[in-house]
Parts: structure tokens; C-alpha cells; sequence
């Protein structure tokens, strides 16, 4: 459940009251869709957002008519368990662990952790040669490089890594991206009910002062393809217009995202999979894929040495890439990496595919030249030391 903290900011009387009745909504919603019922798991919250896919274990593991695992693989992947890793937000990982098991019947052991912390972690287990996880999920490519360097994410190919080639994804010989990161806006729906903001230059308007939230650059590289982006697609002087907005900084997408449900914050930059999951909970957000387009960045996934040597790990993998796993982080609102599924639908909303001019990518080689300094200009644009 999201902490409850006191309301903080409104420009008027009016919007007080309009934020407050957000906030009473909200909680009453995401109390509800916190409860115990049997309709609120994650294999059922999963299976809203996509219809199930057709599974055929006749020989070996098809699914929607693509094969993932032969029967050798399958048949060897039987009774054992998946150990994930993953960097990616809770409520995401939960909800493809749960497809991922019913449609494969095997289990996911799954620990989640900040992208930093997760490194950490992970690089110091593998450094004792004690390493637990099968398979780790990323935010950050610079990160994904550490740890083939290390040793830590070795090669395995999937069958479907022509596929991730023809999109022209990236294909490291130690990882590959499962999907892509999104970043777009959003509004507090409950407090914007007329001509609400529809566009990146909304989040400069003057009448919005005081009321934008934003993430800190510092949080992972989500946020530094976004201030690529807009730096690249409006110029630096885009930041400054933002800065002079007061914005509310935040350390995690989370935490801003709660903050817009509970009215804190009226508009905000957002992970667009954070800010969908809090919709579809109830929360009075509505969110806004400007006809400019999105940023993007790559979700590194990548197997062990231990991973690579239990064929439940490799079936996952392999899934991860195959149509069902990518039409199914679709639904949730990342950007499927393959471009041959075509377009998915999250809820209301359609983001654009990898192939589209409104997809703006940062890939690992953008992420070498502008990250650094990128950050640095952040920093002093909005004072932030941290």
C-alpha cells in the first residue's frame, strides 16, 4: 500500500477541495484493490490486462504458435524455479512473473531492489561466488555492461534474437533488453476535469506553477533519457522553463506517483508503466502521450552463470522475447522491443512502437556520450544536490 502522508500543495480554495475528494477517492480505491479477494491476484490482474494466450505443450512449450522451448528444454525446465532479479518496479514484476508461470507452469523466486542497491548486491554475491539469482532485470545499460565486464551476465541466445536484430535493438553478447522503459506525462484527473495539459510544453505553462512534479535525475537512467529527450526535441533552455515552475523533486517514481494520486502535485513527467498501474488501482490520474512522443530507455535482461545452466531460466529468457511475453509488458506500458508484434494497447492508452519517429530511444551508446554531462547540467539547472 502507498504511505499516507499530509496533503502539501494547493493553488486555491477551490482546488484544495477538488484535491482533497482526490485524495479521499484514491485511498478508498487502492485500499480496495489491496484486499484479499481472489479477483485481485496477480494472475487475475494479469489476465485483465491481456486475454490469455493460446499454450500448447504437446511438444515441448508453444504459445500462440511460437515455439519456446523445445521438449528437451521443457521437459528439463519441468520442476525446477526461476530466480529473478529485478530492478523493475513491484507491481510490474509481479504481474509478469504470474503470466510468465501461467502460461509455462514453472515458478519464479523473485527479489526487488532499487537498481543501484540490486547491483550491489548482486556484484557482491557473485564476488563470494555465492551468487542466488538465475536471471537479473535492469533499469540502466551503463549497468548492464558492468556486468558482463564482471563476468556476472553471460551469453545466451534466444530464439528470437533475429527478431531484437531486424528492430535494431540492442544485442550484447551478454544481455539484451526485455523491453522498453517509457517516460511521458500525466495529470491529476480529479483536479484538471477541464482543457487539461495535452502536451510536454503544458508541463512549462505559467498556470501550473507550484504544482508540477518531476524525478530526480540521480534515480536511474529512465530519467536520463528523458532529459535527452528533452533537451534534444526542445533545447536546453526547455529546463530552465521547467526549473522556473518551482517543481517538486522526488527520489523515486513511486513516491511521485502517489503524490499526484493524492493531489500533491496537480501534473508531473512520469514513468508511464508507474503512473498506468496506479490508474487501473483506481488513482484519479489520467496520463497524456504527447504527439512529440515518448522517451525511452532499455530494460537490460540477462542471465548468470547460474541461469545459464538451468533450462527454467533459459525457457524464461526465452519467453521474455517471445510475442506473448512482449505483447503481455505491452499491456502493462512498456514498449515491446520487437516490432513485429505491432501495436499494444495499454488500457485507453496506445504508446508508439520501436519503429515510430514519437519513439525516442537512449540507447547504451547515448547513455556514454550525454549521460555524465547530462546529469551535471540537471543538477545545476534545478539545484539539486543529491
Amino acid at each position: 500500500m502507498p504511505e499516507t502522508t499530509q496533503f502539501s500543495h494547493v493553488c486555491s480554495g477551490q482546488r484544495r477541495g477538488t484535491a482533497m475528494l482526490a485524495l479521499i477517492t484514491a485511498a478508498i480505491l487502492l485500499v480496495s484493490a489491496c484486499g484479499g479477494s481472489v479477483h485481485n491476484t496477480p494472475t487475475a490482474r494479469a489476465a485483465k490486462l491481456l486475454a490469455p494466450a493460446q499454450v500448447d505443450t504437446s511438444n515441448g512449450l508453444t504459445i500462440d504458435g511460437e515455439q519456446i522451448a523445445d521438449k528437451a528444454l521443457y521437459d528439463a525446465a519441468k520442476g525446477k524455479k526461476v530466480v529473478l532479479y529485478s530492478a523493475a518496479g513491484k507491481e510490474a514484476e509481479d504481474l509478469t512473473v504470474a503470466r510468465f508461470t501461467a502460461e509455462t507452469g514453472i515458478p519464479v523466486e523473485l527479489t526487488r531492489l532499487p537498481n543501484n542497491k540490486l547491483a550491489e548486491r548482486a556484484l557482491s554475491e557473485h564476488g563470494a561466488g555465492r551468487l542466488g539469482a538465475d536471471v537479473i532485470r535492469l533499469t540502466d545499460p551503463r549497468t548492464a555492461r558492468n556486468f558482463g565486464e564482471a563476468g556476472l551476465y553471460v551469453p545466451y541466445r534466444t530464439p528470437f534474437h533475429d527478431k531484437l536484430a531486424a528492430a535494431w535493438a540492442t544485442v550484447d553478447a551478454n544481455w539484451f533488453p526485455g523491453y522498453y522503459f517509457v517516460n511521458a506525462m500525466a495529470y491529476n484527473s480529479a483536479i484538471h476535469t477541464e482543457n487539461p495539459p495535452n502536451g510536454w510544453e503544458d508541463l512549462t505553462d505559467p498556470k501550473y506553477q507550484g504544482e508540477l512534479g518531476i524525478v530526480a535525475i540521480t534515480t536511474g537512467g529512465t530519467l536520463s533519457a528523458l532529459t535527452r529527450f528533452q533537451i534534444e526535441q526542445f533545447g536546453v533552455g526547455f529546463l530552465d522553463r521547467l526549473a522556473a515552475q518551482d517543481p517538486r523533486v522526488f527520489n523515486s517514481t513511486s513516491t511521485e506517483v502517489d503524490a499526484l494520486a493524492r493531489g500533491e502535485i496537480s501534473i508531473a513527467t512520469v514513468s508511464f508503466n508507474n503512473a498506468f498501474g496506479a490508474q487501473t488501482n483506481g488513482a484519479p490520474i489520467r496520463l497524456v502521450v504527447p504527439k512529440e512522443g515518448v522517451s525511452a530507455s532499455e530494460g537490460p535482461l540477462g542471465l548468470t552463470p547460474k541461469g545459464v545452466d538451468n533450462p527454467a531460466a533459459q525457457v524464461f529468457a526465452n519467453w521474455s522475447l517471445s510475442k506473448s511475453g512482449q505483447r503481455f509488458v505491452g499491456s502493462q506500458g512498456f514498449v515491446p522491443v520487437r516490432t513485429d508484434v505491432g501495436p499494444v494497447r495499454a488500457g485507453e492508452y496506445e504508446l508508439p512502437t520501436a519503429d515510430s519517429p514519437r519513439f525516442h530511444l537512449l540507447d547504451e551508446e547515448g547513455f556514454a556520450r550525454h549521460a555524465k554531462a547530462d546529469q551535471a547540467l540537471w543538477k545545476q539547472k534545478f539545484n539539486f544536490i543529491g
